[in-house]
Order: structure tokens, then sequence, then C-alpha cells
């Protein structure tokens, strides 16, 4: 018996080991199932992403509201083709509140495709259909006496373009024709009008993206009214822009001529300039407007700006000389401020001196050239701000001054450019 006892209490050991074993090896199995079972399978019923999606517009600018969410996971990838050609694509990011802006170049109707994925791969695709339109224009900071009467008044607009230089290109280009087709400007002076040197020619030197004749093209579209316009440009701007000046009407065209003013001709230095001029029959006689862009004066004692403002003068003269009684507009940004120290206004007085020229603007504002300066009379803004933009017209008893305006800032029309332009009402009282 002794013997017997002696096995028993072995076999209890060695059970109750096998035991704990098993219940690890069983608890282990359990543990694999389940994770297994929580391990998302296509057939299991994954939820894909859900979009939302809206949008709001300013202009051609358009902003794709909305939320891409995933109810059991999170999503991966957002991507957006436009309709333009244009892709946007977004990764890992919290897309639970979408706010993604994009310009368009132009007015149109756009399919944007929109296409999310989640972290296990599944996708959702919603298109969202667009329109997009240039802003409407707004007149409301015109004043009212800049509005033409009788027949017998002339607007007059000089302003510079800055050379394709603007974001929302194509939306200033509308803003500019909607105010001189809404306001029926009748002289038009622009200078940094620019085309690109490698864009096709359309006619002699005009190429397809010239500004000038973007903006006349789309005053005959929208206003159904011709206007012609001289162009010619004098040297290259960031290096691949033909940078000129123009002048643009709707009166008949007698005679043109575009001419260097500057010391230098070599197109590739920023000091060359030109100046541009068209002939007009009005039924009152006939009228020149001349469109300048002068360098700026430099040094203490250069003299640069002072000769080709002397040029720009001794062609007007000429051109008078050969059609007797004309009446003479000269128009331009000419890089010279009144209210600077000397010598740095002296291009501004070299301009006005012995009476020759009437600055129109300075007519109408008497206080513009007080010192120190005031901002509501910068013609320009950025670093160095200050008024540099002239309608100067040659004294003339026919011809009366009747209002001016600074127009193109964002409180009276809206920006078209680092330049505010200049407009200028004329009446003739005989």
């Amino acid at each position: 018996m002794g013997v017997v006892f002696s096995i028993f209490p072995s076999f209890s050991v060695y059970f109750s080991s096998l035991i704990q074993i098993l219940n690890m090896k069983f608890f282990g199995l359990l543990i694999i199932l389940t994770l297994v079972a929580c391990i998302k399978t296509p057939d299991q019923g994954n939820q894909k992403p859900a979009l939302l999606l809206n949008y709001t517009t300013d202009g051609l600018q358009l902003q794709l509201q909305g939320s891409a969410t995933d109810a059991d996971g999170k999503i991966t990838s957002l991507t957006v083709n436009w309709g333009d050609k244009k892709v946007s694509k977004f990764l890992n990011n919290d897309f639970s509140q979408l706010a993604i802006n994009h310009t368009y170049t132009n007015p149109d109707g756009y399919e944007i495709r929109v296409s999310t994925i989640d972290d296990f791969g599944d996708s959702t695709v919603q298109l969202v259909q667009a329109v997009v339109d240039f802003k409407e224009t707004s007149l409301t900071g015109i004043k009212e006496s800049m509005y033409k009467t009788t027949e017998n008044e002339y607007l007059i607009l000089t302003t510079n373009l800055h050379t394709y230089q603007e974001v929302l290109q194509n939306e200033k280009f509308n803003l500019i024709t909607d105010v001189i087709g809404m306001m029926d400007i009748d002289f038009i002076a622009f200078q940094e009008c620019a085309q690109n040197k490698s864009s096709q020619i359309t006619d002699s030197i005009i190429r397809e993206d010239n500004m000038a004749l973007i903006i006349t093209n789309r005053l005959k579209e929208k206003y159904n009214v011709d206007y012609n316009y001289v162009w010619n440009w004098a040297h290259y701007g960031w290096e691949v822009w033909e940078e000129g000046v123009a002048v643009l009407s709707k009166y008949p065209l007698l005679d043109s001529e575009d001419r260097y003013v500057s010391s230098g001709t070599n197109t590739t230095s920023i000091t060359s300039r030109k100046i541009i001029y068209g002939a007009y029959q009005i039924p009152e006689g006939e009228i020149h407007v001349f469109s300048a862009h002068t360098h700026w004066r430099t040094t203490l004692t250069d003299q640069e700006q002072n000769h080709q403002i002397e040029n720009i003068q001794a062609m007007v003269n000429e051109k008078e000389s050969w059609y007797f009684g004309a009446l003479s507009v000269v128009c331009g940004d000419f890089n010279v401020n009144p209210t600077s120290e000397y010598p740095w206004s002296e291009g501004y007085n070299t301009m006005v001196k012995n009476n020759g020229y009437q600055d129109t603007f300075f007519e109408i504002y008497p206080n513009a050239n007080d010192k120190p300066a005031q901002a509501i009379y910068n013609t320009i803004g950025g670093d160095l701000p200050g008024r540099i933009d002239y309608i100067f017209m040659k004294p003339d008893d026919r011809l009366q001054v009747i209002d001016s305006q600074i127009i193109f800032t964002n409180d009276i029309i809206g920006r078209v450019s680092d330049h505010f332009g200049v407009l200028t009402k004329v009446r003739f009282v005989r």
C-alpha cells in the first residue's frame, strides 16, 4: 500500500501541469482569433469615405468647402481636379473641414472632380459643377461730375498696366474694359503695356497677348465699340516682356509715331524709353494724345529724366507745327513726384515750367503738391509711394479742365496694377 500511495501524488502533479498548458494554449488561440476577427476585409463591410461638398466664388477665385470623413478609419489622401487641367493633391491631413482655394484664368463652367481614399484603400468620388465669372464692376466710387453730360466733353485716362506682373490679370483686364466701356472714355494712354516675346505674332509687331489688343478686342465684344490703338515697345521687362506704351481711342486715327526719347536705345536696358502718339479727328478739330514712360532720376546730378522730358516736349511741338491748331495732351508715368525734395522733383518742374503744360489733376486739386505729401494723391503704392502719373495739356483757351480723379484704388473702383490711374474730364468751350 505504501508503494501505491507514492505513485498517485506524482500523477496528480503531472495532470495539473497538463491542464495549465492546455489552458494557456486555449487562451492564446482565443486572442489570435479575436485579433483576426477585428481585421477589416471587403467582405466584412469597410465603410467608404464620405464627401460633403459645396463652393463659393469671388470673381474668378473659388473656394471648395465641406468635409471628407471616414467613420471607421481615416482619410489618407484627397485629390481635386479643378476642371482646367490643374490638379491639387493633399496627403494625411485632417479633412473634416475643407476650405481649398483655386483661381481660374477664364470665366466658365467647370466640373470639379474630388476623390478621396481611406486607410483601407477604399475611395469615394464626387463631382461638383461650378460656375465662375468676373466680379461685377461697380462705378459707385466715381464722382458724379466725372461723367460726360454734353457732346463737347471728353474723358482721358492714363494708367500703367505693370507688364503682366499682376495676379488675377484677366479679371483686371475685364475691370479696365468695363470702366472704358461703361464711362465711354475717349482717349486712353497705357504704360508698361506688354506682350511676351515668345507669343505668336498676329499682325506686324503685335503678338496675341498684347495688352492693348486684348482690351480693344474686349471693348468690341462686350460694348460693341470699335477702339483703335497704336503701340510699340522700348525695352524688355523682366527679360521676357516686350514692354511698351500705347494710345487707344474710338475716334479716327489720322497719324501716329513712336520715338525713343532716351539717350540709349538698347532693348535690354530698362533706361531705354519711348513715347508714342496718335493724332485723332474729333468734331471740334484735331487732338494729339501722347503716352510716355520716362525713367526715374538715379543720382543727384543725373540729367537723363530731364533729357527725356525735353525730347517729349520737342516731339509735341514738332507735331503741332505739322498740324496747325491741333490740341496736345501728354499722358503717362513720369516717375517723378512734385513733393520730393529737389533735385528729385526737377523732372516735374521741367514739364510744367513757364506754364508750358497744365497738370490737369493739379488744376482741380491745387493742394496736391503741398508738403508733406498726402496719401490721397498717390498714384502708386509700394515702397516708394507718390504722385507720378499725369495728364498734361498744352494750355488752350478752347479747352477747359472740368474734373479729375484717381480711380483704380480699392475704395473707388478696384486695383488693376501697382498704379492707380488718373481720369480727367475736359470740355470744349468754344
